[in-house]
């Protein structure tokens, strides 16, 4: 007999590594995953490890079936080199060894060892679209859980864990809004309001894929085997880096605009484009870039508007919480995303799994998860933010260059740009300088104070 059982709305990454959590650590606890799509896949394709991951990884036992996927077959963790990019002779201007432990995947290739290793396939549910939720009117009733087709479902725990458009925070935030305006707390529910929709960062990433044989599809850069290349200019940057253990180049090519963050993004936020399109807003690059993009196939880019998540007051209401893009969505930047998504399950499920926890205290549990966890991963969204801005030539003292004085090669000055990798590079400090193991042990010092 589970002690009570959790809900998950959302059947990818973070959704999985919850459950995975929750299997190993919390055997009396009941789950089932509550997914829309008809079957699993992952979009995006190249996805980035880190210390405070991979330490996750291991501590759920996947660290030999993900080792065989990861990066390239010498070189599993990859050092980074800048590169001065947006001109016809193109410069290296730093290299970073980065993180002992930075580990590059393939998207989908994660999701199936972590579907792999689902011992009880019956607990994932598909074509399951979440609608809405009603809470217990007593302390002994569970959350009801309604789905498109009709059907519902019970749980004692509910967590959110679809995505940037989450319907979970869509629920949440419009309950706390109609209750604050029905306080008369109007500018509270228009708080409450502006955190159910997804924002347009001003940000658009085209991205795409080289499959096998990349390194003979091409005779640029040599790196592109062993390293992550970050070609820098004015307002553009373009990312590659082997991934699939090095059978595939994973390509994301940024268009940063901080004007337009918070404007009305018109159009799918998800698109195939024409290689002509990329082409021109690249052209005068140096030559590597341009013929990176010529070697992708004619179909194989496609164009994201990148959106975030506002910094939200609250990720837990009661017994409902919010974990990965539907807390805390962020841009593409550190490589952080997903990880931060893991790192939220791993500490929620270390808090349900306490034996102190049972159905009466899961609401104190779920506030000390959003104690540890919101502050932190809202932090890593500002740093991720900011290294987008940097990687694109954007910052205080640069704002005089234009894309047009760039190109030329006049500025920014070598020192210059050898300043903003330093500072690329400090804004990744918390990869060595934080651990989830600590951040857990504060969680569940929390957590035994408050049920002493």
């Amino acid at each position: 007999m589970p002690k009570f059982t959790v809900g998950i709305i959302g059947g990818g990454l973070t959704g999985l590594v919850f459950a995975l959590s929750l299997q190993k650590y919390a055997p009396d606890v009941d789950f089932q995953v509550y997914e829309a799509a008809v079957e699993l896949t992952e979009i995006g394709a190249g996805i980035g490890f880190h210390p405070r991951t991979w330490y996750i990884m291991r501590q759920l036992g996947l660290e030999e079936a993900l080792m065989k996927i990861a990066g390239t077959e010498q070189h599993p963790a990859l050092p980074l080199l800048y590169r001065k990019s947006d001109q016809r002779e193109g410069l290296t201007f730093s290299k970073a060894n980065d993180d002992a432990e930075n580990f590059p995947f393939h998207r989908a290739q994660v999701q199936k060892v972590f579907l792999d290793h689902i011992q009880d396939p019956k607990r994932i549910h598909l074509s399951k679209r979440f609608v809405s939720y009603t809470l217990p009117t007593g302390p002994d009733g569970q959350i009801e859980i309604r789905f498109q087709d009709g059907s519902t479902a019970t749980c004692d725990v509910l967590a959110g864990a679809d995505g940037i458009k989450s319907t979970v925070r869509a629920n949440l935030y419009t309950q706390f809004a109609d209750a604050a305006q029905a306080a008369g707390r109007d500018d509270e529910a228009r708080l409450f309001t502006s955190c159910i929709a997804p924002f347009f960062t001003g940000t658009v990433a085209y991205r795409a894929l080289i499959e096998q044989g990349f390194e003979r599809k091409t005779n640029a850069h040599p790196f592109w085997t062993d390293h992550i290349v970050s070609y820098c200019g004015k307002n553009k940057h373009v990312v590659a880096f082997p991934i699939a253990h090095g059978r595939m180049l994973n390509i994301v090519a940024a268009v940063v605009r901080p004007d337009l963050e918070d404007s009305t993004y018109e159009g799918p936020w998800a698109t195939k484009v024409s290689k002509e399109e990329i082409t021109r807003e690249f052209v005068g690059w140096e030559p590597e870039v341009e013929e990176l993009v010529q070697a992708v196939d004619a179909s194989g880019w496609s164009k994201w508007a990148i959106h975030a998540v506002r910094n939200l007051p609250t990720f837990v209401d009661g017994r409902v919480a919010l974990l990965g893009d539907a807390a805390h969505a962020m841009t593409p930047h550190q490589a952080a995303g997903a990880g931060q998504g893991f790192e939220d399950a791993f500490v929620l499920e270390q808090l349900l799994a306490h034996p102190k926890v049972n159905r009466d205290s899961i609401p104190t549990a779920l506030k000390i998860y959003d104690e540890i966890r919101r502050p932190f991963v809202q932090h890593i969204a500002a740093l991720s933010r900011q290294s987008g801005q940097l990687h694109s030539l954007i910052a205080p003292g640069l704002s005089t260059i234009t894309p047009e004085i760039s190109a030329s090669g006049e500025a920014p000055s070598k020192k210059q740009l050898e300043r903003i990798a330093e500072t690329i590079e400090q804004l990744k400090q918390w990869r060595q300088g934080t651990t989830i193991e600590k951040d857990r042990e504060v969680a569940l010092q929390k957590l035994e104070a408050q049920l002493a």
